[in-house]
């Protein structure tokens, strides 16, 4: 294909492109692959696939492109969202690694907190978007700052962002929930309601009703009640009946749900109408409980999508069960309902009910069936139930299988945690520590907050059993790793715990014999960059401006280029550098293709 033809192909490509037609373009970029070697033009492949939802191929694209191009910040920032959107661990090493090559990347500084955020990882979100915040000075991305700090609990950041770098608009739910998060109730009541009153916003009048409950208990009923009858949103009704419930008055807290389901104001809102059981049963109205509970029951085993609330309506009827009929009614009643759904939540309620009335035989049963349906969520249960029956054995059978077997870095962590608890102290089998600690280091690319600091735990775990055993050098490196590796603001361990114990070997130890092996000069390493700093030395002021600002954002196009010259010469001073690269060793500078900037340029070096 002629030059001009292939650059009119490639126009046409990026306009389908911006029109959304993404077949039509990966069409012609496929049909221009063939014909050069413009790394645009795969990339934007990449980019159709991507939005297409082929996302195994996207994949494929863009592995196959960073063989090429491993330093490109761009490449792993894409990878990372193609694997986000995977539900891949992954992506959260390839965000990192984008960042790391460029940290100037705001695209991917972007991406990635928009993942740790997602995976409620706000003490390492934050860092990230305080450094994306101060490139862009763009008040949108303060208030995602902003939001971060609320969530993370340091609400009082949070305000201080808000005072120091956003416009002050009357209704700001941000603000509101910040104000709520330092504990500032009066001022987010007041806010809440003044925004309230000039949007119309239900979400505002609930915010404002709960700070009020928070600071003026007293007069929160009434206004509840007046709040409530103009409005009637469930969420509200929720909230009051909660009011009225904690206030010792559930016959008042019953009739607010029943107007919520009567006048369907709740629709099928499942919490209200757990709720709506508990109080019939408070209320001493069995038979409505029981038909209640069962309902209710019904409808959510045929639905199995929130297991979480399963739980809690299976353990809330099981209470109902124990209390107001004789055991073995309540037993037999409990199976006929649930006994059908080998659900893992269905055989550990189950458990749980038979442990309860102190039938262990057929506890254990369930429980290990629950681990062989589920070896994960059923597993940690039927450990948990083996460490109360102290069988330390089986349970750490049980636990191992569980570690050898868990893929997912937040499955992992959530082993870790079960295992590090200081209630079952499973920690204290050495098997499981050791595992537990191999298991995390595998993970160390993808693990969030909660995984380092139950890593550094489990350092320090073991590192204050090589003390007991005299085990110096093995103490100092478990020290060593940990204190590499303890996140900031980490709530159950200091990088000062290490050095305490570190401080403590050195005085028993009667030879202090280094835990790191020494480091070996690369004089090779040496050779060669003295060697390129003399070729950098050799350039005029143009060319070493332009070497600088490729060794930092490792590409730029020709436009780039121009913009930070002043000058409409860059191709040959560009040509130059590559000549003269070429004849002493150094081509430290290649050509990429072409794209809209005109010639792309990397730093290869």
């Amino acid at each position: 294909m002629e030059r001009g033809n292939q650059e009119e192909s490639t126009r046409q490509a990026f306009r389908f492109f911006e029109e959304g037609k993404y077949l039509e373009s990966l069409a012609i970029c496929r049909a221009a692959g063939k014909q050069g070697n413009d790394t645009q033009i795969p990339i934007l492949a990449a980019r159709n696939l991507f939005n297409l939802d082929r996302l195994d191929e996207a994949e494929a694209l863009v592995r196959d492109l960073l063989h090429g191009m491993p330093e490109s910040s761009y490449l792993h920032s894409f990878l990372g969202t193609i694997l986000e959107r995977k539900h891949e661990d992954a992506a959260v090493a390839e965000y990192v690694r984008a960042i790391t090559l460029d940290p100037g990347n705001q695209e991917a500084l972007r991406s990635y907190a928009a993942c740790l955020v997602s995976q409620g990882d706000f003490r390492r979100a934050i860092p990230v978007l305080k450094k994306n915040a101060h490139l862009s000075g763009k008040e949108e991305d303060h208030r995602l700052l902003m939001r971060a700090l609320t969530s993370g609990g340091r609400a009082e950041e949070a305000l201080a962002v808000y005072r120091s770098s956003m416009r002050h608009p009357d209704a700001d739910s941000d603000h509101i929930a910040a104000l709520m998060g330092a504990g500032i109730y009066p001022d987010a009541a007041r806010e809440a309601l003044a925004a309230h009153r000039k949007t119309g916003s239900v979400e505002c009048a609930r915010l404002y009703l709960q700070a009020l409950s928070l600071s003026l208990p007293g007069s929160a009923e009434q206004e509840y009640r007046e709040f409530f009858a103009a409005l009637g949103d469930p969420g509200i009704g929720y909230d009051y009946a909660h009011l009225l419930l904690s206030a010792g008055k559930p016959a008042e807290a019953l009739r607010v749900v029943r107007d919520l389901l009567d006048d369907d104001k709740a629709g099928s809102h499942p919490r209200i109408r757990l709720l709506l059981c508990r109080l019939n049963a408070m209320a001493g109205e069995r038979e409505k409980a029981l038909g209640c509970f069962e309902y209710l029951i019904r409808e959510t085993l045929s639905d199995l999508d929130d297991p979480s609330f399963l739980s809690d309506l299976l353990a809330g009827y099981q209470k109902y069960l124990l209390t107001y009929y004789p055991v073995k009614e309540a037993v037999a009643r409990f199976l006929l309902l649930v006994s059908g759904t080998p659900h893992v939540v269905c055989l550990t309620a189950t458990a749980k009910l038979y442990e309860d009335i102190g039938d262990l035989s057929e506890a254990q049963s369930y429980y290990y069936r629950a681990y062989r349906s589920d070896y994960l969520s059923g597993g940690i249960a039927y450990a948990r139930y083996l460490a109360r029956q102290n069988e330390r054995r089986e349970c750490e059978k049980v636990l191992l299988y569980i570690l050898n077997n868990v893929k997912k870095t937040r499955d992992v962590a959530s082993v870790a945690g079960f295992i590090l608890d200081q209630e079952w102290r499973l920690f204290s089998q050495k098997r499981i520590l050791d595992r537990l600690i191999s298991i995390l280091e595998a993970h160390i690319p993808t693990l969030g907050s909660d995984g380092f600091e139950y890593l550094a735990v489990a350092y320090l775990l073991s590192a204050s059993e090589a003390l007991k055993g005299r085990d110096y050098q093995g103490c100092k490196e478990y020290c060593l790793r940990g204190l590499d590796i303890v996140p900031p603001g980490s709530s159950h361990i200091r990088p000062e715990d290490f050095i305490e114990m570190i401080r403590t070997c050195k005085e028993q130890t009667l030879s202090d014999i280094p835990a790191i092996a020494p480091r070996r000069a690369d004089t090779g390493k040496d050779e060669r960059d003295e060697a390129l700093q003399n070729f950098i030395d050799s350039c005029d002021e143009q060319e070493k401006v332009i070497i600088e600002f490729l060794r930092k954002h490792r590409e730029a196009s020709e436009m780039d280029l121009r913009k930070l010259l002043n000058t409409r010469r860059v191709v040959g001073i560009m040509n130059r550098i590559m000549q003269k690269g070429a004849s002493s060793g150094y081509s430290i500078i290649v050509k990429k293709g072409s794209g809209k900037g005109g010639e792309i340029y990397a730093y290869t070096g």
